[in-house]
């Protein structure tokens, strides 16, 4: 596997040792970038040459997943983060080098929901809690990110609130040439480093999974009231044009007839090969040149080929217009479509609003609560234990049990079972029963 990792020349002097992972079958690439213009350049001319692509830090990361999101999704993709061990071996460093070092004049500028705030608020009272740049990551997605966090710094440094400037900003020294105090710069080890490439290697099994995955097409031709032999011919003809264009194309298209309906079965990768990256569906353009009457194409993917046939059928009741259409609905439940070029996968349906509300209700972060609503859309279940939400949310076993806890709080959760360890020995774990679900998923 050949793995891009994008990065800065000022942040090389950590990342080569990226070069000392020993991982079987997996060569780095370190690509530079000069500023974040540069990097989306370089990004759309390289991304398909690799198999993933990993970045020095969430700037990179995030300005990527913003400027280019078709190419961002089609790729996997993860940056390598500050873990809980690299900040307290820097913080170690300093209170030996400074013995009246307290956190509350510091500022760490990496700290934030999304990552726990590296578990410091689990011990350490608020009023002794250093400044932080924001609650979310997602400010480090900004244009202008860099000038942002240096500003923060700098304006905290000038109002005389802190003496130390924790970063992992390699090139946040070049914005204090006019000030006497130097950032603290807290890179990731060679533990974290392989860390985050494991992590990646994680998610090209699961894209090379969801590449093999069935889909499932139905597609439904226009009735002619009280003609049964135009009827009968409608059929016989989208059959026929259905194998006229696997011939064309080279696709293995595999087709089942029913006296309603069509329905085609291929895999997730040569779906994307069809509607040309969910952008322009190829089959529909093709039926409309071919068929001089109406054909709606649904689209669905599931984990059962019965939950995608369902999503597929449920897709092609939006073909609505007089002519051959073609729509997809995914695993989320999100209609994409029409598929015809002047849409690229546009959204026809409402973001998950209710879990915004829940959120402002409960004061937990958006971000939990969507990865916990996927998974229970990945897994088609809702109960699970704190270790299973710790693992897929990549939190601590306490956090898992603090959002659990605060979910049962407000009835978005429930505790239905109490499992016993299978030795009989150690603390019984909890089985809660997540609800999540939208207002129409009760309907």
């Amino acid at each position: 596997m050949k793995i891009c990792v994008f990065s800065t020349n000022y942040s090389y002097r950590w990342l080569q040792n990226i070069h000392k992972l020993d991982i079987e079958n997996v060569e780095f690439d370190i690509v530079f970038y000069k500023d974040l213009q540069h990097l989306t350049e370089i990004f759309k001319e390289n991304y398909l040459k690799y198999t993933a692509v990993l970045c020095s830090g969430q700037i990179p990361y995030l300005h990527i997943k913003k400027s280019c999101p078709a190419e961002f999704a089609s790729i996997p993709f993860q940056f390598i983060d500050i873990t809980e061990r690299d900040l307290y071996f820097h913080i170690t460093k300093v209170q030996y080098e400074n013995p009246g070092f307290r956190f509350k004049d510091a500022l760490i500028d990496f700290l934030y929901e999304e990552n726990n705030y590296l578990s410091l608020k689990e011990w350490l009272p608020e009023e002794d809690f250093p400044y932080t740049l924001s609650t979310s990551i997602q400010v480090f997605g900004e244009p202008n990110a860099y000038e942002l966090v240096a500003k923060r710094h700098l304006e905290l440094l000038e109002e005389d609130k802190i003496k130390y400037c924790f970063t992992r900003l390699t090139n946040l020294f070049t914005y204090f040439s006019h000030v006497d105090v130097m950032p603290i710069l807290v890179t990731p080890s060679l533990k974290s480093m392989e860390a985050a490439v494991q992590k990646l290697l994680k998610e090209v099994e699961v894209y090379n999974l969801t590449l093999s995955q069935v889909v499932c097409g139905h597609l439904q031709f226009t009735f002619a009231e009280n003609d049964f032999l135009e009827n009968e011919y409608r059929q016989v003809a989208l059959y026929k044009a259905i194998l006229d264009f696997n011939r064309k194309f080279g696709y293995s298209l595999v087709i089942y007839r029913s006296s309603l309906h069509n329905e085609i079965i291929t895999n997730f990768s040569d779906y994307l090969h069809i509607t040309n990256d969910e952008t322009k569906c190829s089959l529909a353009t093709f039926l409309h040149e071919q068929l001089p009457f109406k054909v709606k194409i649904g689209w669905g993917i599931g984990q059962t080929l019965a939950i995608a046939q369902a999503q597929a059928e449920k897709a092609s009741s939006y073909c609505l217009k007089p002519f051959t259409e073609s729509y997809r609905i995914n695993k989320e439940d999100k209609l994409l479509g029409p598929l015809d070029g002047t849409n690229a996968a546009a959204i026809v349906e409402q973001a998950h609003s209710f879990l915004e509300e829940i959120a402002k209700e409960t004061n937990l972060s958006i971000f939990y609560l969507e990865r916990l609503y996927d998974m229970t859309r990945t897994f088609d279940k809702n109960s699970f234990t704190a270790e299973e939400v710790s693992i897929h949310l990549s939190v601590s076993t306490r956090t898992a049990n603090r959002l659990l806890k605060k979910l049962t709080e407000y009835s978005y959760a429930a505790i239905i079972e109490t499992l016993a360890t299978p030795s009989g020995k150690g603390r019984p774990k909890n089985l809660f029963d997540l609800r999540l679900e939208q207002p129409d998923d009760t309907d």
